[in-house]
């Protein structure tokens, strides 16, 4: 994810600054409305998620490598933390401030359109209907302008029609109406949310203005390649009146002052159809080729067999930003350190099979149930049905434990060999390799970890308490309990125990319910 946000705001970043560079020289050879097109660029980019790439790594092979076992290490959580690390990190930090920036400036700007748009609507009179969009004069505006993306309307001064002339109406109408039909407004609201998601660049800042002068630009050459030659005076007209320098955030409107003279030079210097169609050509080539050549590459890794003398092998990342999917082996976890897998039989007890629901028996003749002590003879009914139950289902426990002693005890005995025979041992100084291998890939590769939104020093961590967790491991006692464990005669005794556990309380039960 901070590798992708990374990528994003720098290749976007770059591209607003080449679009703002080009946009002047593209709109005297191919006109404003491919120059309004230009900003596809920046907006597709920021929208664009990280193509996939796949690179071959090579590990350790399967007949060398450390057994994958789960970590110990894995159960502890990191301690002595610093207040930036429990925070998640300086990535996780910048992410959150991003997002707040963020939100706070869109719901800002949403609360500030939707009061204008109030007012405006709050003092208007609907005069006509066209196509769909509704025709209002209101006392709140001073020039034309259209609003609204579901339900569209074209706000009019009180003055429209005295203050501007029949054609110059009609040419301010169609301007409006043109804002309307090719989707200008949606084009403003997606704009406003990328420049929020970009409140901190200032790029972003001078790439929007420049964006909504081009989209106003545009909407004059598609009004005036329908206008004849008198429509063009008429046309700079009613925009030079219509200059009263209010507008709405989303909307789309004639009264720009500031850039009124830059507006009226452009309209003398429409270009032609062909010029057009060969600007959106090229545009759609530029598309096509900047966008892959801008994007963030996801690396995934392939793991593949090294020969037994190959070793661990670290994947190169040179000037390459790999998401925290597609980190080194290393920095994905701690290694695995050998599980030791005991197979021994815990002696059973009547109390331990049939306590389980809130029953436990005190010696021969007192029995503890729901929290209250009970002499066998104080039972009522109810209580002996539930022992019985009880009772039951232990059995068919005890049942279970029989039919698996064999399978148990073999289990056992195999670890216990692997102890003997020095399998065990291997696999731990293996693992004590591969640890201190991953602790220098870690070193090596804590740059583009970082990148991947992962702490470096976090991961060496638990690397170095799993180390620590082998150096105190006692392998004779392991092998002791191991060895226990084999001891079939004790297996038995204690089920045997269990048994007549189970009977006794049966017997007890019967002379109760014979009384």
């Amino acid at each position: 994810m901070t590798n992708w946000l990374v990528g994003t705001l720098i290749a976007s970043s770059g591209l607003m600054l080449l679009v703002l560079v080009l946009r002047i020289p593209v709109r005297r050879l191919f006109g404003p409305r491919v120059t309004y097109a230009l900003w596809l660029l920046p907006a597709l980019r920021m929208i664009l998620p990280s193509l996939p790439r796949t690179v071959e790594r090579v590990g350790p092979s399967a007949a060398t490598g450390p057994l994958a076992m789960p970590a110990p290490g894995a159960a502890f959580a990191p301690t002595d933390l610093s207040l930036v690390e429990q925070l998640g990190g300086w990535p996780a930090i910048l992410i959150a401030v991003w997002l707040a920036g963020a939100a706070i400036l869109l719901l800002r700007g949403l609360r500030i359109y939707r009061h204008q748009r109030a007012a405006i609507l709050r003092s208007s009179v609907r005069i006509a209907t066209l196509d769909g969009i509704s025709i209002l004069r209101s006392e709140c505006i001073g020039g034309p302008l259209a609003l609204g993306m579901v339900k569209r309307f074209i706000a009019l001064p009180l003055d429209f029609d005295t203050r501007f002339s029949d054609r110059e109406r009609r040419l301010a109408l169609e301007h409006e109406l043109a804002h309307h039909r090719s989707g200008d407004l949606v084009a403003n609201t997606i704009a406003f949310v990328l420049l929020c998601l970009q409140w901190f660049n200032p790029l972003a800042w001078a790439a929007h203005a420049a964006f909504r002068f081009d989209q106003e630009a545009a909407c004059d050459a598609r009004v005036l390649d329908k206008a004849d030659v008198a429509d063009r005076s008429s046309y700079g007209e009613a925009i030079a009146k219509a200059a009263s320098g209010r507008t709405l955030l989303f909307a789309g409107a004639l009264d720009r002052p500031s850039t009124l003279s830059r507006r009226l030079t452009i309209m003398t210097n429409i270009s032609n159809s062909r010029a057009r169609i060969m600007g959106f050509t090229l545009l759609g080539g530029a598309v096509l080729i900047a966008l892959p050549l801008t994007a963030t590459w996801a690396v995934q890794y392939v793991d593949t067999a090294a020969a037994p003398s190959a070793g661990l092998s670290s994947p190169t990342l040179a000037s390459m930003v790999v998401p925290a999917s597609a980190l080194p082996a290393a920095a994905a976890g701690t290694p695995a350190v050998p599980a030791i897998k005991l197979a021994t039989l815990a002696p059973l007890s009547a109390s331990l099979a049939v306590g389980r629901n809130d029953i436990d028996f005190i010696g021969n003749d007192t029995v503890r149930i729901n929290g209250v002590t009970k002499r066998w003879d104080q039972l009522t009914t109810d209580e002996r049905n539930r022992i019985r139950v009880e009772t039951a289902e232990a059995r068919a426990q005890l049942g279970r434990e029989e039919a698996t002693v064999a399978d148990r005890i073999a289990d056992a005995r195999q670890q216990v060999e692997k102890f003997r025979n020095g399998d065990f041992q291997r696999e731990m100084a293996e693992s004590r390799v591969e640890m201190q291998r991953s602790l220098a890939e870690i070193d090596r590769e804590a740059k583009y970890i970082r990148m991947g939104g992962q702490d470096p020093e976090a991961i060496k961590a638990d690397i170095r308490r799993s180390l620590k967790e082998i150096e105190q491991m006692d392998i004779d006692k392991i092998v002791r309990e191991a060895m226990a464990g084999v001891d079939e005669n004790t297996i038995r005794s204690s089920l045997d125990q269990a048994r007549k556990s189970l009977d006794d309380i049966d017997t007890k039960l019967n002379r109760l319910d014979g009384r």
